[in-house]
């Protein structure tokens, strides 16, 4: 039986998705292999680790904003078709209410941070604001703490690394360094400064409803995460990446069930089961793994990398994701 690590990108693994439990528990399996999740001290960070350049990896959670231009690059590895995290964007994009930036287009010739640029949310983000109200990204001004690891491929997109320590984009917001933020936060004590300032707003007040335009409209729930395969065990063991993508989804499934049991254990939230049943009934599974169910938010955001220089040439399907996947 061959034992495969899954490791999580960044300093401190974090593997408390629901949808993966049934996994970690045993409940779902990898035909042929045990999974050792990775401890906090197994895994250095992405960029400067040769081994994922290499592919001497196992399994790998990543946000897909690092991993697309890696593979561009040259970084031996491909995907499975596993969304391991989904989140929405308009949440994330926070104005000035100082700077007369009401409407999207007022960020044309603003100032915007960013944790990184080709961070997923920064991606999806940038897309929908080209696509969906016409702003012209080449007019916008990004301010990330540091150089990338790879080039940008887009010579009208500007890129200024802020001086001083590194702080995080919704911190330089709040301070008035920049225009506007976009980008994960999950710091409760930065969402709670940001809500309770006068001096900052959500450039879409309403932007619950503008998500649900998305799903609703477009059929686009965005995921910011991925499951990740590398290059030497993809070639020494091709069936893996199918055998895993089929443990993921099986884990998937039990997770559902659970929540429409009432066996999860959740607590912070009444009506979590019946929340659950109307969503499934209203929109289907929408947490849904595989190539077929996601091709539409797969080819966007491919596009999207593309046009905004992430990468250099607009890569396929069968470029990025795990030959074994591509039917599912």
């Amino acid at each position: 039986m061959v034992e495969i690590s899954l490791e999580a990108q960044g300093a401190r693994p974090n593997f408390r998705y629901d949808i993966i439990q049934p996994l970690l528990q045993g409940r779902a399996t990898i035909e042929g292999a045990s999974l050792r999740p990775s401890g906090p001290n197994d895994l250095a960070g992405f960029f400067d680790n040769p081994k994922f350049k290499s592919g001497d990896f196992g399994l790998l959670d990543i946000n897909m904003g690092d991993v697309v231009p890696a593979i561009d690059a040259g970084w031996d590895m491909s995907c499975l078709p596993v969304f391991i995290k989904r989140k929405p964007v308009y949440n994330y994009l926070w104005v000035r209410a100082d700077r007369g930036i009401n409407t999207p287009k007022d960020l044309e010739g603003k100032t915007v941070g960013t944790v990184g640029y080709s961070s997923s949310i920064s991606v999806y983000t940038r897309g929908f604001l080209q696509q969906f109200s016409g702003v012209d990204l080449s007019k916008l001004r990004w301010l990330v703490n540091g150089p990338g690891p790879f080039a940008i491929h887009n010579p009208a997109i500007r890129i200024d690394q802020a001086a001083g320590p590194p702080k995080s984009s919704a911190q330089r917001l709040l301070d008035g360094e920049i225009d506007a933020s976009t980008g994960d936060i999950t710091d409760l004590t930065v969402w709670r400064a940001l809500e309770s300032r006068s001096n900052v707003k959500h450039l879409f007040a309403d932007y619950q409803a503008e998500n649900m335009k998305l799903l609703k409209q477009d059929g686009i729930y965005t995921p910011v995460h991925i499951i990740v395969i590398g290059g030497k065990l993809n070639r020494q063991q091709p069936q893996i990446a199918r055998q895993a993508f089929d443990a993921f989804e099986r884990s998937r499934q039990i997770a559902y069930e659970d929540a429409q049991s009432d066996a999860t254990g959740y607590s912070l939230k009444t009506g979590m089961r019946e929340l659950l049943r109307d969503e499934v009934a209203e929109f289907g599974e929408i947490y849904t793994h595989g190539l077929s169910n996601n091709a539409k938010v797969v080819d966007l955001f491919l596009d999207y990398c593309y046009d905004q220089g992430v990468t250099s040439r607009r890569l396929s399907r069968e470029q990025v994701f795990a030959a074994g996947t591509l039917d599912t």
